[in-house]
């Protein structure tokens, strides 16, 4: 079975936010993400095999130590909209600018599979139901902006979940790399 894995920031912080977001919406329409697995993605290297955390992890270990540890203020609703599947999401509100350069220099190490332009957020749910999403969009936005995260960064994740599963729910991370101290 092949994997999605990929480098990001974890942040437990979000627990209780992803929390309230899971409470107000239908789960079977659309997937909350796990309060658990909070994160924020840098970078999506291609499908591989489900061992090769240990081996992205090698390959990014240098340029992720030699980044700074860094810290980062989360707040306010964005979304993606999609006519098929929106996803609602966290902005980054301070710290950008390390994330982005972060992100660079992942992406030196390894071919980056994301699609769209780098948007730094912290995803909250998936619309799976567009219309289900659309009647509970403002009160996801709601619970979403009663919210402000703040963390230090102080090392970056190799997580994943399996090809046919999904980042919502079967998201695990597996490789703790550290920034500098």
């Amino acid at each position: 079975m092949r994997w999605y894995w990929g480098a990001v920031v974890r942040v437990d912080a979000a627990r209780e936010v992803l929390t309230d977001v899971g409470q107000i919406v239908d789960p079977e329409a659309i997937r909350p993400q796990d309060p658990r697995t909070g994160h924020i993605t840098l970078f999506y290297p291609p499908l591989r095999g489900r061992r090769a955390a240990p081996e992205l992890a090698d390959r990014l270990r240098a340029d992720v130590a030699a980044m700074p540890a860094f810290d980062l203020e989360l707040g306010g609703f964005g979304e993606f909209p999609s006519a098929t599947r929106p996803v609602a999401w966290m902005g980054v509100r301070g710290g950008n600018e390390n994330l982005v350069d972060l992100r660079s220099r992942l992406c030196r190490c390894d071919d980056d599979c994301h699609r769209h332009a780098f948007v730094p957020h912290l995803t909250v749910l998936y619309g799976e139901d567009v219309e289900a999403y659309a009647a509970a969009r403002d009160a996801v936005r709601e619970a979403v902006e009663r919210h402000t995260l703040r963390l230090r960064v102080d090392a970056l994740w190799i997580a994943g979940f399996p090809q046919n599963g999904h980042p919502a729910r079967d998201l695990r991370f597996v490789e703790r790399l550290p920034l500098a101290d």
